[in-house]
């Protein structure tokens, strides 16, 4: 086992007694650090496996002097965040258009390039406190993150949010072709499952959830598949609710490699241990037949309209933000009906 830490890279060459091994109990064999069976198997028929034979698979048999690589993942993220686009700025409130791929939150693999390092690097106010979101967005979710720009202001937007004074929209261009134009989905919603902890279910014993949904349009792919584009109201605010919604109604969102095609893209990638794909490219670990379920590198998701109360004059205040676009490009490759 050798590494090239230039091409991140560790080469493998079996060695005369391991012949007729498997190649997973091989590299189980030869790996630092134990893994689960069914992480390595996901690890071996993924992108990270590099070798030039025609089928290299968990369950074959090997033989001395075959050589194959594991792409390496390295730690870390993208350094310091990209500027933010501002909407909206005053002495109590800014609105931003958070970019696709950035994190809100520092986390264990996110931990210099997000939102709030951004925010607290570049726009804080007068008194030298630094903006808080008064909500979520999800990593891959573009478009509108309101915050307050001292603490009074961000605890006064998040009790708008928690009273449901404020009106969210966003824009999903989903799989399939939805029966109505306008529909409502009611399904009430619980955090965690056996497999995946952060994802949400349908649950008649969870939180309640509505969204209410209008078809923008509709499309056509190459092969003739039906896709449509969809404006997006939660009235509720659960964690991942459009996104568990539209899998709940059969149309999943693009790109959503937790609700979509498999979940098990979600879990390969939450359990390589390595710095995610950069910003707008897929990640090697994805193999080339879910890049194809997926469509695109990111979920298909964007925060489009917001209405929230001022916190400190009350006044109703409305934003928006167009399609990114990445969006845009993407809905260009199909034949709009």
């Amino acid at each position: 086992m050798i590494e090239d830490a230039a091409r991140a890279l560790v080469h493998f060459e079996v060695e005369p007694n391991y012949a007729g091994w498997t190649l997973a109990a091989y590299v189980a064999e030869k790996l630092n650090r134990p893994l689960a069976p069914a992480r390595l198997d996901r690890l071996l028929r993924g992108r990270a496996l590099v070798h030039g034979e025609r089928e290299l698979l968990p369950e074959t048999p090997i033989w001395p002097g075959l050589r194959f690589s594991l792409r390496k993942r390295s730690p870390g993220d993208d350094g310091e965040p990209p500027a933010i686009p501002v909407v909206y700025e005053d002495d109590a409130l800014l609105v931003v258009d958070k970019p696709a791929g950035l994190a809100l939150h520092p986390t264990a693999r996110y931990h210099v390039s997000t939102l709030t390092r951004a925010l607290d690097t570049r726009h804080r106010n007068a008194a030298g406190e630094k903006p808080d979101p008064a909500h979520r967005l999800d990593r891959e979710t573009s478009g509108l993150v309101v915050c307050g720009r001292g603490s009074l202001h961000t605890r006064a937007l998040k009790a708008a949010f928690a009273a449901r004074q404020v009106e969210k929209a966003y824009v999903a261009l989903c799989e399939g072709e939805p029966r109505a134009d306008e529909f409502q989905v009611d399904v009430p919603l619980s955090v965690g499952t056996e497999r995946i902890k952060v994802k949400a279910h349908p649950d008649p014993e969870g939180m309640a959830a509505v969204t209410v949904f209008r078809v923008l349009a509709r499309y056509r792919d190459q092969e003739g598949k039906p896709l449509a584009l969809l404006r997006c109201e939660p009235r509720t605010g659960r964690q991942h609710q459009i996104r568990a919604h539209l899998h709940a109604a059969g149309s999943p969102l693009v790109g959503d490699k937790l609700y979509g095609p498999d979940d098990g893209i979600f879990l390969r990638l939450a359990e390589s241990g390595g710095a995610p794909a950069p910003r707008g490219e897929f990640d090697d670990l994805i193999t080339t037949e879910e890049r194809r379920a997926l469509r695109h590198h990111r979920q298909a998701l964007h925060a489009s309209e917001l209405t929230v109360p001022h916190p400190v004059t009350g006044e109703r205040m409305r934003f928006e933000s167009p399609l990114p676009d990445d969006l845009q490009q993407l809905l260009s490759s199909f034949r709009p009906l």
